[in-house]
């Protein structure tokens, strides 16, 4: 039987894959919820539904594919790796954590970096030496 946590992220990815980024909003974010990212902060779910909906789609394309790596949840919290697939980014990694109250999410700290970016993080790692 899946947990809560795992039961609330396939329900999100199932909300992404559809395209109801309203039923999404309704049933999973607060209204006054943030998503923090690397590149920008989404105050609100308005902010954060037209990121999801209109912004990384144009950045990533279709999502082609995702697999879980890791996973763990507490009573508020569900943390995650994910790799993705896409149409136009190729694979990346997806690092997320989602902190909730009252059972939905009321931030989003999204993790993820450009697929060239974390690249060259790899590139480093296998040499042995930090770019300067």
């Amino acid at each position: 039987m899946a947990t809560f946590g795992e039961q609330f992220l396939q329900e999100q990815v199932g909300y992404l894959t559809s395209g109801d980024y309203d039923g999404l909003m309704k049933n999973q974010y607060h209204a006054d919820a943030e998503m923090v990212t690397f590149e920008f902060t989404c105050k609100g779910a308005d902010a954060i539904k037209k990121y999801l909906s209109v912004d990384e789609p144009a950045k990533a394309g279709k999502i082609l594919g995702m697999q879980m790596h890791h996973f763990s949840e507490s009573d508020d919290v569900i943390i995650f790796v994910c790799s993705i697939q896409s149409e136009k980014l190729g694979i990346f990694v997806a690092r997320d954590a989602l902190f909730l109250k009252d059972k939905k999410i009321f931030r989003h700290i999204a993790l993820t970096i450009p697929p060239d970016s974390e690249m060259k993080i790899y590139q480093q790692m296998e040499t042995g030496k930090l770019a300067v």
